[in-house]
This record gives structure tokens, sequence and C-alpha cells, in this order.
């Protein structure tokens, strides 16, 4: 059919009118979302790009990603902003993901939008040092064993999730290629190591956090894809055990409202999952909460 073409009859013109609102239809029904997260709280402009989430206490910690401070920005459970710590001994390549045991915060320098490195960073920070406004940290480096350079546009060597599992980092990749994201697994200890993917998940989406339950194990993703020219947002629940994820017994829903939602916590503190998402769709960055018996229903 030539769009070009005049509309001379009123037979075409409604048949056309009927097919624009069967793909409107057809389009809100594609993109309805399973869940609404409604407990929500606008964040400081100083935190416009958090891209990772912890929980210590009674606090929640946060940062922004590429072209901000080396800071570590420690929030009340309402969100706002109670003071800043900067860690010295490093640099804000592209901080992506924060992860938290008992004893340590790690920082994720792991962002790599356009493949130009294969050398990363995981600044590891003790809680105790975290009650002053500067810090140091230790450094877990680590580069891709599978790394193959070049693909700015199409590559699996981004990463902006990583969570803390008994004794090891999990990582997930940010792949730019087919969609699916590797497992990468490496100490929690300093050191510098080459890693190798453990597992593919087939997520058909971009991961950009994860968390993992450390007294269930299980793990929580956030991932994002593109359809048309609305953001799909989905929360993937996997079972994990110490071969790596359980993803034949994995659930997923997707939620609104839409935005570049990044990071994502278990919070035992208050049973609750919390993300954020940065200023985008919304206007504002923003911190989403519901309880986390509401994704295991």
């Amino acid at each position: 059919m030539n769009l070009k073409k005049p509309i001379n009859n009123s037979h075409s013109f409604y048949r056309r009118v009927s097919l624009i609102l069967f793909l409107l239809f057809f389009i809100n029904k594609s993109f309805s979302a399973d869940f609404d997260i409604k407990e929500t709280v606008v964040l400081s402009a100083l935190i416009d790009e958090t891209s990772g989430l912890a929980s210590h206490g009674n606090f929640f910690y946060t940062i922004n990603d590429s072209g901000n401070s080396n800071s570590i920005h420690k929030l009340s459970r309402d969100g706002e902003i109670l003071n800043s710590i900067r860690i010295r001994n490093s640099e804000n390549t592209d901080w992506e993901s924060l992860a938290q045991d008992e004893e340590f915060l790690y920082i994720a320098d792991t962002g790599n939008n356009f493949n130009l490195r294969n050398t990363f960073i995981i600044y590891r920070v003790p809680w105790s040092e975290l009650n002053e406004l500067e810090a140091e940290a230790e450094l877990i480096m680590f580069s891709y064993g599978d790394y193959i350079p070049g693909s700015m546009r199409s590559h699996n060597f981004d990463a902006e999730a990583i969570a803390i599992r008994g004794e090891e980092i999990w990582l997930f990749s940010k792949n730019r290629g087919d969609g699916n994201t590797k497992l990468y697994r490496f100490p929690k200890i300093p050191g510098v190591y080459e890693t190798n993917p453990s597992q593919t998940l087939s997520v058909d989406s971009l991961v950009t956090g994860a968390d993992i339950d450390p007294n269930t194990g299980n793990l929580l993703l956030t991932s994002t894809r593109l359809n048309s020219s609305m953001r799909e947002n989905i929360i993937w629940l996997v079972p994990t055990n110490n071969e790596g994820a359980e993803w034949s017994e994995r659930q997923s829903i997707t939620i609104s409202p839409e935005d570049q939602w990044e990071a994502i916590l278990w919070d035992s503190f208050s049973n609750k999952v919390i993300l954020t998402h940065e200023n985008n769709v919304q206007g504002y960055a923003g911190l989403g909460r519901f309880s986390a018996g509401e994704l295991l229903q």
C-alpha cells in the first residue's frame, strides 16, 4: 500500500482508521506491565544518575555512574542524602553497581559501553570506614578471559550488575550482542583475576542490576529492552545453588512506571525489594519499593 496515495473513498479511510486503532490496542496490550511500583520517592538531583544500591544497618547507599565523583552517597530510609563519602584511592571511570556482605561494600567500576577496556576494578571498602567522609578501598582487579576487542556497538564486555554469593562475586554482563547475559564468578578478596563465563542466561534484554538474598540464595535481576518506542522493564527471580543460577526455575514480571531502572536490592531490614531509576522518563531520579511477598506470589 502506497501511503503517499491520497484517500479517495470513505471505505479506505475507515479501513485505515480501524487498522490504526487495532495497532494501538495491540501495542497497549503488549506493554501493559504486570506490576506497578506505587511506593516511590523522588531523589536529590545530586544522584540523578544513580546506578547501584546497597544497604547496611538503617541506611541505603548509592553511586552515580561515569562522569561523576568517586563518592558513595549515604541515604536515609526515605531517600534523603545524609552525607557523601569519597573513596580516596579510586576513580569513577564508569561505576555501575554496588553489592554488600556483612563486612564490606563493593563498588563495581565495570561499565564499558564502547568496549574500550578489558581491565576492571571492584573497590572493596570496610563498612567501618564509611562512617567518615573519606575512606580507603582494597582492589579486586579482573579481566575477561573470553575478551574480544572491537565491536563497539555489539559486544558482551559491559557489566552493570554484581552480587555477592558466599565467597564469590557474581557479575552479569550487559550483552549488547545477542541480548543474553553471561555470568562471571571470581573471589571477593583483593587480587588480580582472569574470569571466564560459567553460564549464559537467556534474558533477551540488557541486565542493569542484581542482588542475591544471603538467607535464601534467591537472585534478583533487573533488565530492560526497547519494544517500539517504549522501554520494557523486567524483574527476574531466580533460585541459585553452588553450581550457578537455576534458570529453568526462573520467574519474571514486567514493571511500571517506565523508566531507566538501574539497581535492585533485597532489603532484609524491611523485607522489601528496593529499586532506583535514573532521571529519564519521569523527569527525576527515583527510589521505588514493594514488599518481597508481592514478588513471590
